[in-house]
């Protein structure tokens, strides 16, 4: 089936080939491992990212910043830092490998897979921007406007980005384990290179 046909966007057609994957996913986990020396700094000084992200309050905001100090707050705008290339890295892979699956599904014949990942497609990006959100809501915690919203958006925009990232991959792998040939050793009509 043309990529055309595929009802996925051509940029992230573009994204789904092994070697851009490969890429994405080495975005993915050298950003994550640069978070994780902050992460450990934030834990040091009294609460994980974790416990801020899904603060939830003004209250509990508050308490979190300033039993952190000066060095709990350095390591957390150093986290969200790294955590921006760390979120455009697996938003795209996810996209990606959704896209993956439209193409073989779409080789394969199989219509209701290919509509599928027409819409999952998007949840990797969904799940980056709302990373995003609660990056931009935690950051201004982070600069002294602890107040509402943001403390409930970067809660919120947590759980939405689990969700979203956890139904695409789930997706991904399931569709590419519907779309192997009978014999389970390789791709139905071949996959993309590049």
């Amino acid at each position: 089936m043309p990529a055309s046909k595929l009802g996925v966007p051509a940029f992230f057609l573009a994204l789904s080939t092994p070697r851009r994957l490969l890429a994405l996913a080495a975005v993915t986990l050298i950003s994550g491992a640069a978070m994780l020396p902050a992460m450990r700094t934030m834990s040091d000084h009294g609460y994980s990212l974790f416990a801020f992200e899904k603060a939830g309050s003004v209250e509990r905001s508050t308490e979190i910043v300033d039993t952190w100090g000066e060095a709990g707050k350095r390591a957390a705008c150093w986290q969200l830092a790294f955590d921006t290339p760390f979120l455009i890295g697996y938003g795209l892979f996810a996209a990606g490998a959704c896209a993956a699956v439209a193409r073989r599904a779409g080789r394969a014949n199989r219509l209701r897979l290919r509509q599928a990942a027409m819409v999952v497609v998007w949840f990797g990006p969904l799940a980056a921007a709302a990373d995003l959100l609660q990056n931009i809501s935690l950051a201004l915690i982070l600069s002294g406007h602890i107040a509402s919203p943001w403390p409930q958006i970067s809660a919120v925009g947590g759980s939405l980005t689990t969700t979203l990232m956890a139904a695409a991959l789930l997706f991904a792998v399931v569709g590419v384990v519907a779309t192997r040939d009978e014999s389970g050793s390789g791709l139905v009509g071949g996959g993309a290179q590049t």
